[in-house]
């Protein structure tokens, strides 16, 4: 997180900027808190997506074969 006052970087649970003393609002500590979650459900957000698109291909790919052994099995007729 950085200071609103001069663009220093603060340490985590600062309650005033170390480089200007100007005091840390909550609207900072807030906003900091929801940059953290946004960034961790980004990333868990990722992780199911990749699982559902292997997922689905893998689906795709079963289809695709019971498709073409029908279409066989027809043209056997």
């Amino acid at each position: 997180m950085q200071c609103a006052g001069c663009g220093a970087e603060l340490a985590a649970g600062a309650a005033s900027c170390a480089a200007c003393g100007r005091a840390v609002g909550v609207g900072q500590k807030a906003e900091a808190e929801t940059v953290k979650l946004a960034k961790e459900t980004g990333a868990a957000a990722e992780k199911v997506g990749k699982g559902l698109w292997s997922g689905a291909k893998s689906l795709g790919a079963s289809a695709k074969k019971e498709f073409k052994r029908s279409d066989d099995e027809k043209k056997d007729s």
